[in-house]
């Protein structure tokens, strides 16, 4: 019993240890723009998704990844309450063949490394700074690569959190 707790512990810092480090070239944005970059000039927004999410689309932009094909390229930027200045947060590019994820794939372990985590059609990569995330729905046959800025997507994590209890306390 005492081994397996030992085991449990080690296995448990190991991972934890795996994901405080940095992966192989962190994105820092998406073709030229930064993380907590504002929109271009040339960005039309799309939707917001909620307070304080705006997703823009780049019209023109080319809907390609190496060799992969995509459906459409969305950009979300924070927008913090009484705060008019938009921060891009994350990039989402989406695919529809199968065959795409395999070459995203290939694409994302040669500029990322080993993921941190893998599942069926699902590979991670996370650290303190950044987070990519691969995944592919045979159901749907639909599939999206995102890329996240953790601080960033943390500040909005938890105004949306703040929101939420504020919204259930005036419900009690």
């Amino acid at each position: 019993m005492k081994k397996i707790a030992v085991v449990a512990v080690l296995v448990m810092a190991l991972a934890w240890c795996g994901m405080a480090f940095a992966f192989e070239n962190e994105p820092e944005g998406f073709r030229g723009l930064k993380w907590g970059d504002a929109p271009t000039s040339k960005m039309k927004l799309f939707r917001e998704a909620d307070k304080w999410t705006a997703i823009y689309r780049l019209p023109g932009e080319k809907l390609e990844l190496g060799e992969a094909k995509l459906l459409d390229i969305c950009y979300g930027f924070y927008v913090p309450p009484n705060n008019s200045s938009k921060r891009l947060m994350s990039v989402s590019l989406y695919f529809g063949e199968k065959s795409n994820y395999g070459k995203l794939e290939t694409v994302c372990r040669g500029k990322f490394g080993e993921p941190t985590k893998e599942g069926f059609y699902e590979l991670v990569w996370v650290s303190p700074v950044s987070s990519v995330l691969l995944a592919y729905m045979p159901v749907d046959k639909m599939g999206y690569l995102a890329l996240n800025d953790q601080e960033i997507w943390q500040e909005y994590l938890d105004e949306k959190e703040k929101r939420e209890l504020k919204e259930a306390e005036e419900d009690w």
